[in-house]
């Protein structure tokens, strides 16, 4: 049996033929979460065994490999010509195995870890192909060491907007103390998670805010430690609800039942501690509820997408109560992937990518796009707006004057600038999303601030465009 790919599957799938064509062979493939990799990897697997080319997967998870045979199996690859295993079987069967024709690793954000290199280098014949919803590491740099081509698919907005995965709602109540967090070796240690949580207050936020904005609805929840989920299991146990707790450490048979359960309907909320998170189908759930913070975006987008399984009429609810979107923004904002990672210079410059904004009232974040006469979008509410003016890096701000000066509303904000920059901003405003309008630098600048773009997108548009004046 052969799966059905999606248009933007196939389009992948086309591109990354076209990059080996090129003679590429080492090529990171980034793909967001709930996008269909593994249908994607699937194609291709039954296209080299058909052929009959060896292909060798591996990833660091047990559930990935169980869940990747499975749809190989039913896509009617030749599960004689291929093998998958974990990175440590694999790393220990080096010279044991057929020589693989075709490498395929998923959550290859992993692949500069020492037993994958050891792989990678072993097999290093083979065309060896990355998938990654998020080719970045903790530290911010890339795999331009380990890639020699990035390609890159749709994004989280497109899939939303084009029906593949789930459109939601994203409520931000903190209850840490941001302050106190640490890291070793790029991320939050449950030492310090412990300390920035007020256990008294928080135990009723979580229960309180899931029965406001979500009640009776499948959720999972994330936790840094299984002590602490424990706890909130237990919590909403006592409240009434069916709830079980899963770890990394959970016996498979134990693991196994709770899932089983969960994909039943038996189990309302799954609190979990390191599992679902990568490569994990659950197809009944509507609810992301984050108790665990996070310096990965990898792992955040992950936390996130578990919920956004498409379904007639269904909004997902996500609920952060530990200021994850605060670090990385809303799980679909335009992200623009290299295969250089971060520029940490750039990064640190003054100019910032505009952060979300969160209604004291109902909680629900979102931005400020989204504002109408500056009211909530989602309970009406009239919004605190704290007037911050945008520094563009090269110093030109927008500048304030007390006399011929006017307002313009710049993403549900009212800004003064003067009467020049504000002719240019009216005008900009009537091109819509069409930024190939712009026909100054000026222009694209504004454009930039009234849609709230990133800094980056700026200079990938200024140079697509070729306006270099204002």
């Amino acid at each position: 049996m052969s799966f059905l790919l999606r248009n933007y599957q196939v389009e992948l799938i086309l591109d990354i033929k076209k990059s080996m064509l090129a003679g590429h062979r080492k090529i990171m493939v980034q793909s967001p979460p709930r996008s269909g990799k593994t249908v994607c990897m699937a194609h291709i697997a039954k296209n080299a065994t058909d052929k009959q080319k060896t292909v060798l997967f591996f990833s660091h998870r047990k559930e990935i490999n169980e869940q990747v045979f499975e749809t190989f199996s039913r896509a009617g690859v030749d599960m004689g010509l291929v093998y998958i295993g974990t990175v440590g079987s694999i790393v220990r069967k080096l010279g044991k195995l057929p020589l693989p024709t075709l490498i395929l690793v998923d959550e290859a954000h992993h692949i500069k870890a020492s037993q994958y290199q050891q792989i990678l280098k072993y097999y290093h014949q083979a065309v060896q192909l990355f998938f990654t919803g998020t080719p970045i590491r903790l530290d911010g740099s890339g795999f331009d060491d380990m890639a020699d081509d990035l390609v890159v698919g749709k994004s989280i907005l497109w899939l939303q907007e084009h029906g593949n995965i789930s459109e939601f709602d994203y409520y931000s109540i903190n209850l840490l103390d941001q302050a106190k967090l640490r890291k070793r070796q790029g991320e939050y240690t449950n030492q310090s998670i412990d300390d920035s949580f007020d256990f008294k207050q928080q135990h009723g936020d979580y229960l309180s805010h899931y029965e406001r904005l979500a009640k009776g609805k499948q959720a999972i929840v994330y936790c840094h430690s299984v002590e602490y989920a424990e706890r909130v299991s237990k919590r909403f146990f006592e409240a009434g609800y069916q709830s079980a707790v899963v770890s990394g450490k959970t016996p498979k048979v134990e693991r196994e039942r709770a899932m089983r359960a969960f994909r039943d309907g038996e189990v309302t909320i799954m609190v979990n501690v390191n599992l679902f998170t990568e490569g994990i189908d659950l197809p009944g759930v509507d609810v992301c509820i984050m108790l665990r913070p996070t310096a990965s975006l990898s792992l955040y987008l992950q936390f996130a997408m578990r919920a956004l399984n498409p379904r007639d009429g269904k909004r997902a609810i996500l609920i952060d109560h530990v200021g994850n979107h605060i670090r990385h923004g809303l799980p679909n904002d335009d992200r623009y992937w290299t295969l250089e990672g971060v520029d940490k210079t750039k990064s640190s410059s003054k100019e910032k990518e505009e952060a979300p904004k969160t209604c004291e009232n109902c909680f629900a974040t979102f931005y400020r796009d989204k504002i109408v006469d500056g009211k909530c979008p989602y309970c009406d509410e009239p919004l605190k707006i704290i007037k911050d003016i945008e520094q563009e890096a090269t110093n030109e701000t927008l500048t304030l004057i007390n006399q011929g000066m006017e307002f313009v509303s710049i993403r549900g904000e009212m800004i003064e600038v003067t009467r020049e920059e504000a002719l240019v901003y009216k005008r900009v405003k009537r091109y819509g999303k069409k930024y190939e309008r712009c026909e100054s630098l000026a222009e694209l600048k504004a454009f930039r601030i009234i849609h709230g773009y990133a800094p980056g997108w700026l200079w990938h548009k200024q140079k697509e465009l070729n306006l270099w004046r204002n």
